[in-house]
């Protein structure tokens, strides 16, 4: 897959070298994530892989998430990871932590945002 393939399935990255100023407030952080992660794929990184194993695994990712909002996998693995990195996981069950994220990746990521692929396919 190309670079160009990748930004389709962003909703907030689209190749700039630096973080424009036109996004709404509390997404710069989204627009960097989905940068690593296009760097990751065309770097040949593993860490998506592991990423991907590690909360499938112990989360049930594949399952968590709707499959059908155009985020790929791989960076629904990379946003758990950057959830779990800031917020730890702090007891309780992993059922309510898993759904904790669920609300973050749904209200916080994707909102009412389409990645480019939908808005081109609209």
């Amino acid at each position: 897959m190309t670079r160009e393939e990748l930004i389709l399935d962003c909703r907030y990255y689209n190749g700039e070298d630096q973080v424009p100023d036109t996004l709404p407030e509390g997404k710069a952080i989204f627009w960097d994530y989905e940068r690593v992660w296009i760097s990751w794929i065309m770097e040949g990184s593993d860490r998506l892989k592991k990423n991907i194993d590690y909360y499938t695994e112990e989360y049930d990712l594949p399952h968590l998430l709707p499959d059908n909002d155009g985020t790929p996998l791989g960076l629904k693995a990379l946003l758990f990871s950057r959830y779990d990195y800031w917020n730890g996981f702090m007891g309780g069950s992993t059922e309510d932590y898993a759904q904790s994220f669920k609300e973050w990746y749904l209200d916080s990521y994707v909102g009412k945002t389409k990645t480019h692929r939908q808005l081109l396919n609209q």
